[in-house]
């Protein structure tokens, strides 16, 4: 079996990857019913004409679970495939950081209008560290609901390579793909580390509030809020708030460098770039806490977004309301919500983690270090 590391419903959106989409669907696809076949074998056979249409003779496949008001289809192309098989979710890990700081918000923990320096209900703690680690540009106008939206101009260190301009060695690279070739595939990344490669280099985008810009490093400081809040670790915390309580043991958010490895049983993971074709079955997502680390299933994250999106996850149904409420972004995203990717006929969030993958390079900028 074969999966490549992206999650979108629009095969369109998969220009530079090759692999298993997951599909969750609350009807029957367009095109199907009607028939005398059984309705997951008419879903895999419009699956298969898209991706032969699209990816014929690449590795990879379409999956596919269906769900209607009485019942739950799976289909997929991928021979063996089932609704138990793991595969890596990437940036659908941004729907449990969105439900954990909506959650948070909900029972007066946080509230998602404050600035992150400001403090947490109760108490003189800031949100984020005040520390140079955290130190980064327009820190004291940021809202923690810009972060949740994309809006709040955080320089992308999973996306963008480092501008050749700093004083750093990884200057010109990709931060991860530096420390993978100096430090080794095992090096564990922390929520730490990568948030101060934004401030030590104080790089963003735009000011807080002025554009759309995906940033998976917005994420991260996200995350970063929930273990303040909370007192637990990112991964602890959706552990027992929504794995647990939802029933999604299938799903994990590894935070430790060295584990590497799928549970069986797994999608084969292959990634093209640069024309070639690259395993990535195993592979270090340790640098993604909070942005894009999840484990999980297709059967799993169907049952996970199905109960976020009818307010019985934990998240009430006025808090995912206000995740519902998108705005224009100007990009493929089309809209966007809190955690959420909004479209005229789906409300979701894709994920893709592909070896190199450009945004937005000539709108980043370096800022004077402030004191």
């Amino acid at each position: 079996m074969h999966q490549c590391n992206v999650h979108r419903p629009r095969i369109t959106r998969a220009e530079l990857c090759r692999g298993t989409a997951i599909v969750a669907l609350a009807a029957l696809l367009a095109g199907c019913g009607g028939g005398n076949q059984p309705p997951e074998v008419e879903v895999g056979n419009v699956l298969l004409g898209q991706w032969q249409a699209r990816y014929a003779g690449a590795p990879g496949g379409l999956t596919a679970i269906m769900i209607t008001p009485t019942h739950e289809y799976f289909a997929s192309t991928v021979a063996g495939a089932g609704a138990g098989t793991h595969f890596r979710g990437a940036s659908t890990t941004k729907t449990f950081t969105a439900a954990a700081i909506m959650l948070l918000d909900q029972r007066g923990a946080l509230r998602i209008d404050d600035v992150v320096t400001g403090p947490m209900p109760g108490s003189t703690k800031p949100y984020l560290p005040a520390t140079p680690g955290y130190d980064i540009p327009y820190k004291s106008q940021i809202t923690i609901r810009q972060l949740l939206g994309h809006r709040a101009g955080v320089f992308d260190v999973g996306n963008n390579d480092i501008p050749a301009n700093v004083a750093a060695p990884y200057a010109g690279r990709r931060y991860v793909d530096w420390v993978t070739e100096t430090q080794g595939e095992d090096h564990t990344f922390t929520l730490d580390e990568m948030v101060g490669v934004v401030a030590q280099n104080q790089l963003f985008t735009d000011p807080p509030g002025q554009a759309f810009h995906y940033s998976n490093t917005g994420f991260s400081l996200l995350a970063k809020i929930v273990e303040q809040v909370s007192g637990k670790s990112f991964a602890q915390f959706v552990h027992d708030e929504f794995t647990v309580p939802n029933g999604l043991a299938d799903t994990a958010f590894p935070d430790d460098g060295r584990v590497q490895d799928l549970p069986a049983p797994y999608f084969d993971g292959t990634t093209k770039a640069g024309g070639k074709l690259y395993p990535t079955t195993s592979r270090n997502v340790s640098w993604g806490i909070g942005e894009g680390n999840i484990v999980t299933t297709p059967a799993n994250l169907s049952r996970w977004l199905r109960r976020l999106f009818r307010g019985e996850a934990g998240v009430d149904a006025k808090q995912v309301a206000r995740m519902r409420e998108c705005l224009p972004t100007g990009e493929s995203h089309v809209a966007y919500g809190l955690g959420l990717e909004c479209y005229p006929t789906a409300l979701h969030h894709g994920g893709a983690t592909r070896r190199q993958r450009r945004r937005d390079r000539g709108r980043v900028q370096h800022a004077v270090r402030r004191r």
